[in-house]
């Protein structure tokens, strides 16, 4: 399902906006969607499952997240059950402080954060608690208060060691740095071959490396072995096939090179934490 593209309306001449909510069920409220804004938000009561990118993870009250711009999101409960969720939100342009201050040396924890944000990340423990509780107060406040609650929550969020980064590395690249010279052909020869047996021998070949130059290239390109992107690879694309119909698993497993159902289940659990059945039914929520 293809995420809808959500217009943030900041408030009045604001460089943000705050938004306590509550509602019956959060992905009736906001389903699958996406925007250029970035977005802190701290669930205070609810439970279900929340949808970041490729990430997939049951979450609490006391849920808190940063989402970095243009990444796909969604919070969704079982409508099974009858729940009362509250949550609140901030939404801002990672340029919303202006550009001379993003260039100032004393924006480059900023920057930092905007970086992680690229993958989306959550804060966890008392860190989570504690930036919760201000992002509820800037929601209620007005003038410089509001402003210098706002730097407050990110200087807080700089700070904090209890961190967990949610989409996958490769979700996360930059398709402009990633997917130039030698690094696209390597990526089309992949995509293209996904059903084969990928042999890092004939790619290095094909880039015009001996197997050791493409190995070392490889892994400073990426961070880690070929085998290991290969999978990757593989999985995502399973994960967009498990989404987008009812195509049979075991097909699925086979048109992502897997030559048995039980190799694909395994390398699916190790990089998903479930199995393809459950990634299916759970992204079925939201549809």
């Amino acid at each position: 399902m293809k995420p809808l593209f959500e217009t943030v309306e900041l408030e009045g001449h604001s460089c943000f906006r705050t938004q306590h909510i509550h509602c019956d069920y959060l992905q009736d409220d906001h389903g699958w969607h996406y925007h250029p804004e970035c977005e802190l938000t701290y669930i205070i009561k609810g439970s279900g499952i929340r949808f970041v990118g490729d990430s997939v993870e049951q979450f609490e009250s006391g849920d808190l997240v940063l989402i970095g711009p243009n990444i796909p999101h969604c919070w969704a409960n079982d409508k099974s059950t009858n729940q009362d969720n509250e949550l609140v939100t901030l939404q801002f342009l990672p340029t919303c402080l202006g550009d001379d201050f993003l260039n100032s040396p004393d924006a480059n924890v900023l920057l930092e954060i905007f970086e992680n944000a690229k993958r989306g990340f959550n804060i966890q423990g008392k860190d989570a608690i504690e930036l919760g509780n201000k992002l509820k107060t800037l929601h209620t406040v007005e003038g410089l208060s509001r402003l210098s609650q706002f730097i407050d929550i990110l200087d807080g969020i700089s700070k904090s060691k209890q961190t967990q980064k949610l989409t996958s590395e490769l979700y996360a690249i930059d398709n402009s740095e990633f997917h130039s010279g030698r690094m696209k052909t390597v990526m089309d020869y992949i995509q293209s071959h996904l059903i084969d047996e990928i042999k890092q021998t004939e790619i290095a070949e094909l880039v015009g490396l001996t197997p050791q130059g493409f190995s070392r290239f490889f892994r400073t390109s990426t961070g880690r072995t070929f085998v290991s992107f290969v999978n990757i690879v593989r999985i995502m694309e399973a994960c967009r096939l498990l989404v987008a119909g009812e195509q049979d698993i075991t097909e699925i497993a086979f048109q992502c090179g897997y030559g048995n159902l039980s190799n694909f289940n395994r390398r699916f659990m190790e990089l998903k934490k479930c199995t393809p059945s459950e990634y299916r039914r759970s992204h079925n929520i939201i549809k």
